[in-house]
């Protein structure tokens, strides 16, 4: 008999396989996950809504399988996803009073894909007001704590979906990044995510984030606990949806086709402009003997004006609505200048490894505006980056590094990360729950 630990505790990979070889039901599954949020959620708060159908869900899946019907690779397997995404018939509100009641009548692109692939929606989690800021927080649905360390955050934005994953209440979810708003949580928290390319994935359905010409920085990812489960979700919610008119119809590559050998990291274990903690260069460093041992060729060395040049713009980006004519096009020059800055120094490499933020998660109370620095960057450059858990403190705080890579090439960025999940164990359990 399959213990409800041993099921909380897999891969949504692992999960897809069991329930497709029978070895597990769906209604098992998702039964021992809304035990698991049932038991956890209140000391997180993680969780703003349960999905009332997710159990008749799984039930119809499995009646479906036995019917010879594989609805996709994620049949039965069930999933959460930020409050900022559509859910059709399920409220989403993600901290504003104007959509306390708002139920939608059509989901998110990418909720209408996992859901067409089989996956069954248990709920949506917490977020930021408006879905976007650095501590998931907000004055309808209370904070969200980390659940390694309940005095200390989980991060921004989807930070109620990296805590619930973390602490086994979801084996997978989706987020969004702006500017980080996947790759902190998920270090913070210990997890496995991407932000992939800039135009990847459709925005359509998500709150406040247009996509397209108007929305030059979000992208939608995912999170989870192993690496192999975000090329898994990957390939579901891949590709255009001809309504946000900024995605590209471009192919995902093989990370098992890639010849390891032939690939040349530039690594740093900080930025002068944003110095790090002792333990998190050190786990740059870590990494970096990691993939060199693999056959990676690694060079120490990082992008001029990485930091300092990504604030200037990130500010102005941000006071741009206030902006109007020549203003306005002389960000844009001066954005075009960066990104080609970082297009000169990426002809020399294949992947940068770099630190994800210049601490594990902090205290609440300790407001860091050098959040975000480390990840900022590589938003404004549209760049695939993922975050993999490479140790803890001795807090038993988890710590990370962030890879990334050129455009379209999160094949790259995934079997890297792969390679540092096999070497330092990827996520681990939480012990305070």
């Amino acid at each position: 008999m399959v213990t409800t630990s041993k099921i909380i505790h897999a891969s949504a990979t692992e999960l897809a396989a069991a329930i497709q070889d029978r070895a597990l039901s769906s209604e098992e599954v998702v039964a021992a996950y809304l035990e698991r949020i049932e038991a956890v959620s209140p000391q997180i708060n993680a969780v703003t809504i349960l999905a009332p159908d997710a159990l008749d869900q799984a039930r119809q899946a499995d009646a479906a399988l036995a019917r010879g019907e594989v609805r996709g690779p994620l049949h039965g397997v069930p999933f959460t996803v930020k409050d900022t995404f559509d859910t059709a018939g399920l409220v989403s509100n993600p901290g504003r009073q104007i959509r306390r009641q708002r139920a939608p009548s059509r989901d998110a692109t990418v909720v209408k894909r996992m859901r067409g692939a089989g996956a069954i929606l248990l709920g949506k989690t917490n977020c930021p007001p408006g879905g976007s800021g650095n501590d998931t927080e907000n004055a309808l649905t209370g904070r969200t704590l980390n659940p390694y360390h309940l005095a200390h955050t989980p991060g921004g934005s989807s930070g109620g979906e990296a805590a619930l994953i973390a602490a086994g209440g979801s084996p997978m979810g989706l987020g969004s990044d702006t500017g980080g708003g996947i790759r902190i949580p998920a270090a913070y928290c210990g997890l496995a995510a991407i932000k992939p390319t800039l135009g990847r994935i459709p925005n359509t359905g998500a709150y406040n984030q247009a996509g397209g010409f108007t929305d030059l920085r979000t992208q939608i990812g995912p999170l989870a606990r192993r690496v192999d489960d975000l090329l898994l979700i990957l390939r579901v919610i891949d590709g255009p949806d001809y309504v946000d008119a900024g995605v590209v119809p471009m192919s995902l590559y093989d990370p098992a086709a890639l010849s390891l050998n032939d690939l040349t990291v530039a690594y740093f274990p900080y930025d002068p402009d944003s110095l790090v903690i002792d333990v998190v260069a050190d786990t740059v460093g870590a990494a970096a003997q990691a993939l060199a041992r693999a056959g990676m060729q690694m060079v120490e060395n990082r992008p001029l004006d990485l930091i300092g040049g990504a604030r200037d713009l990130d500010r102005a980006w941000r006071n741009m609505a206030a902006t109007r004519g020549q203003d306005v096009v002389e960000l844009h020059a001066a954005w075009d200048r960066y990104r080609t800055n970082l297009l000169q120094f990426m002809l020399r490499y294949d992947a940068i490894l770099c630190p994800a933020d210049h601490h594990p998660a902090p205290r609440f109370a300790e407001r860091d505006p050098q959040r975000f620095d480390y990840t900022v960057p590589f938003s404004l450059a549209g760049y695939p980056a993922a975050v993999v858990r490479t140790g803890a403190t001795r807090e038993g705080l988890p710590l990370a590094v962030q890879i990334l890579s050129h455009p379209w090439r999160e094949d790259i960025v995934l079997a890297l990360a792969g390679v540092l999940e096999a070497e330092f164990g990827g996520w681990q359990p939480p012990t305070l729950l």
